[in-house]
C-alpha cells in the first residue's frame, strides 16, 4: 500500500536528485586499503535525549528501539522495525525551572519566553542560589523525571557511552535570568562571579547520577555553539554564549571540582560549536593554554556547516589538530531534515573517512519534519513511523560496532569496519543517484573467504526499507547492484588483514 508516509518520502527522494542531476552515475569500483586505518577503534553511535526524551523517556519500547540490536521492535505504528543498537547518549543538565525565589522580600523568577515550548524546557536541578549543599532545598532531585528515565533505560539496554552536556546553566546564574538566550548574544549570560557555582552544577548533577541513579557518565560537555551570537531571548530553546576566554577558564574549574568530588574518571569533552569552523578556531585557540588542554579529553563539534556543497573547508584542519593534540573527536550532533537519509548517509560516510570522528550523535531521534528518525511531534505527545531515515541509520548502526576498526578506502561514501577478533569485514555504500553496479575491491587483504551477507535500504518508499539477502563473492571481490537512491551494507566473513 501506498502510503501518506511512502509518498512524502518519494517526493523528497525525486526532489533530492531533480536539485542533483550530477548523482546520475556510471558503475564504479571502490578498492579498499586494509591496511590504512581511519579510526583504531570506533566509539559509538547515539543520540541527544533533549528534548524528545522530556516527552516520551518513560517509554520502554522506544528505548527498545534506540538502544538494543533486537531484530523486530514495536512502537506506535510501527510493529517490525529493527532496533538501532545505539550505545550512546547525551543527556542535557537543565537549567530552567518554575520556582520563586524570596530575595529578601522581592520576588525573584525566571524569565520565560514566548517561543520556548514546554517540551523543550528542561527542568534544573539546583533552583536558587541560597545553598550550595545538594541535600538542602535549594536542590530539587525529583526534577527531570523522564529524561532521567529514558537515560536509566538506555543504559539498561547498554549504552556505556553517556555524556552529560548542558545547554545553559541555571536561570539565576545568568545575567538576564532567563535560559533562552541572553540580552546581548555577543556576550556571555553566565554571570562572572557565577563560575564555580557553575562547573559545581555540573559535577554535582554527575556525581548524583552515580552515587543514586546507578548511572556513570563517560563525559560531561559544559556547552553548547558557545561560540555563536544567536542565543538571544527571548529564544526558542535553552542557549548560552560563552566566548572562548570563558571556556578556557571554565574547563579548569571544572576539572577540579569533577577531581574534588572523586569523579577523576568522568573526562570533559568540548565545546560542541556549530560547525567544523568554528571547532578548529576554539581548539586553535586554547591550543597554546597548557591547563585548558590538560583539562579535557574529547572535542566535540556540530555537524551543521554546508550540507551542500558538503560540508566547510575546515573539517580536514580539524581533524589534523585533532589528532596532533591527542584528543578524540565526534560528530556530538547532527540532523537535518532530508527524511530519506540519504543526505545523512553521506555525511556519516564523510564524516568518519574525511573528518576522522569516532563516535556519531543523531541530535532529534522522534521529530517531526523529517528531522526525526522517528517522525514525532513531542509538542502534542505524537508519534508517527520511522521515516526511511530510520532504517538508513540502522544500516550503519547494527552492523558497524563500537570497538571495530575503521579501515580506508578510495570512496568517501564508503565505511569499512573491521572486527579482527571475528574476522569480520563490514562495507557500508550510500548510493544518491540511479541504479547501478558497485564492484569492492578487498584485493589487499589477505583471506577473504565469505560469505557475504546483504541488506537494502531503498529510500523513495516504494522499495524495500531493511531486506536481507546474499552476495556471491569472486575471489577478493564481489559485486552488487544498487537500486536508486539506496543504502547497502555487505557483512564479509573470514577476512583477515595481511601479516
Amino acid at each position: 500500500m501506498l502510503t501518506i508516509r511512502s509518498l512524502a518520502a518519494s517526493a523528497l527522494a525525486c526532489a533530492f536528485l531533480s536539485a542533483n542531476p550530477s548523482l546520475v552515475a556510471a558503475d564504479y569500483t571502490v578498492k579498499a586499503d586494509a591496511a590504512s586505518t581511519v579510526q583504531g577503534s570506533w566509539d559509538g553511535w547515539g543520540t541527544s535525549l533533549c528534548w524528545w526524551a522530556n516527552v516520551f523517556g518513560d517509554r520502554a519500547d522506544i528505548a527498545d528501539a534506540l538502544f538494543t540490536l533486537n531484530e523486530t521492535v514495536a512502537v506506535d505504528g510501527a510493529g517490525d522495525i529493527p532496533g538501532l543498537g545505539f550505545n550512546i547518549a547525551r543527556y542535557n543538565i537543565g537549567g530552567s525551572s518554575s520556582n520563586v525565589v524570596d530575595d529578601s522580600g522581592t520576588e525573584v523568577a525566571m524569565k520565560t519566553s514566548e517561543n520556548m515550548p514546554a517540551f523543550k524546557f528542561m527542568e534544573s536541578f539546583w533552583l536558587d542560589w541560597m545553598s550550595k549543599d545538594a541535600a538542602s532545598t535549594s536542590w530539587n532531585w525529583k526534577a527531570d523525571a523522564k529524561q532521567r528515565a529514558m537515560l536509566t533505560l538506555a543504559n539498561q539496554r547498554g549504552a556505556n557511552q553517556l555524556e552529560a552536556f548542558s545547554n545553559s546553566p541555571p536561570w539565576w546564574m545568568t545575567n538576564n535570568r532567563a535560559t533562552a538566550g541572553g540580552a546581548d548574544g555577543k556576550k556571555d549570560n553566565l554571570q562572572e562571579w557565577n563560575h564555580d557555582e557553575f562547573v559545581l552544577y555540573l559535577a554535582t548533577v554527575v556525581s548524583k547520577a552515580k552515587s543514586d541513579w546507578g548511572i556513570k557518565f563517560t563525559f560531561v560537555e559544559p556547552f553548547n555553539e558557545p561560540s555563536e551570537t544567536w542565543w538571544e531571548f527571548p529564544g526558542k530553546q535553552e542557549g548560552c554564549h560563552f566566548s572562548v576566554d570563558t571556556q578556557q577558564t571554565i574547563l579548569p574549574l571544572l576539572r577540579k571540582q569533577l577531581d574534588a568530588l572523586e569523579l577523576q574518571d568522568v573526562a570533559i569533552a568540548t565545546s560542541d560549536e556549530n560547525s567544523a569552523t568554528e571547532a578548529l578556531h576554539t581548539l586553535d585557540t586554547m591550543s597554546g593554554n597548557a591547563d585548558v588542554m590538560g583539562s579535557f579529553e574529547k572535542v566535540n563539534t556540530h555537524g551543521y556547516q554546508g550540507l551542500e556543497a558538503y560540508r566547510g573547508p575546515d573539517r580536514g584542519g580539524l581533524r589534523d589538530l585533532t589528532k596532533k593534540l591527542m584528543k578524540s573527536l565526534w560528530d556530538s550532533e547532527y540532523g537535518e531534515k532530508d527524511a530519506t537519509g540519504l543526505t545523512m548517509a553521506e555525511s556519516i560516510g564523510l564524516d568518519i573517512n574525511e573528518m576522522g570522528v569516532s563516535g556519531f550523535v543523531y541530535w532529534q531521534a522522534l521529530d517531526s519534519g523529517g528531522w526525526g528518525l522517528i517522525q514525532s511531534n513531542p509538542g502534542d505527545k505524537w508519534i508517527g513511523t520511522p521515516n526511511p531515515k530510520y532504517y538508513v541509520m540502522a544500516q550503519y548502526s547494527r552492523h558497524v560496532r563500537p570497538g571495530m576498526q575503521i579501515l580506508a578506502s578510495d570512496d568517501a561514501k564508503t565505511v569499512l569496519g573491521y572486527d579482527s577478533a571475528e574476522k569480520l569485514l563490514v562495507v557500508v555504500t550510500v548510493n544518491m543517484g540511479d541504479a547501478q553496479t558497485v564492484t569492492f575491491d578487498l584485493a589487499s587483504f589477505a583471506a577473504v573467504a565469505g560469505p557475504i551477507n546483504a541488506w537494502t535500504t531503498e529510500t523513495s518508499g516504494k522499495g524495500a526499507l531493511h531486506k536481507a539477502s546474499t552476495v556471491k563473492a569472486t575471489g577478493k571481490s564481489f559485486s552488487a547492484a544498487f537500486p536508486a537512491g539506496s543504502v547497502m551494507t555487505f557483512e564479509i566473513e573470514g577476512v583477515t588483514l595481511a601479516a
